[in-house]
């Protein structure tokens, strides 16, 4: 197999890079249109996004910082809230950005005073 497939699909740093990449630009994208536009749907998405990126980068960071040693001292709680984190962040990011999409389809649509064409 060739050295850079493997790598990619092994390690997977390429797929993690252009994730997080990608979730980056969607938040900015969303706080410009939040700041620019004064939706609140843009607000809703900007969050979401966020909320998504933070996710992502503490499942991609955990395993190096969170050793058994630190996790073996740590209250039981916290190891449970510390696996709830990352789906909690995941599911608020994605309903954030959906639902902020709906509100600023929404919003444009009180602004232009009635139904916009679908095309």
């Amino acid at each position: 197999m060739n050295p850079l497939l493997e790598i990619v699909i092994e390690k997977g740093l390429l797929l993690d890079a252009a994730g997080v990449i990608g979730l980056g630009l969607v938040a900015l994208a969303a706080v410009k249109l939040a700041s620019k536009d004064r939706s609140w749907g843009g607000t809703m998405m900007a969050s979401g996004a966020i909320a998504l990126l933070v996710a992502r980068l503490y499942l991609l960071t955990s395993p190096h910082f969170l050793t058994r040693e630190i996790v073996a001292e740590l209250p039981a709680f916290l190891v449970t809230m510390m696996g709830i984190l990352p789906t909690g962040l995941l599911t608020f990011g994605l309903a954030g950005i959906v639902w902020g999409l709906w509100g600023h389809e929404r919003w444009l649509r009180e602004e232009s005073g009635g139904s916009m064409p679908l095309s």
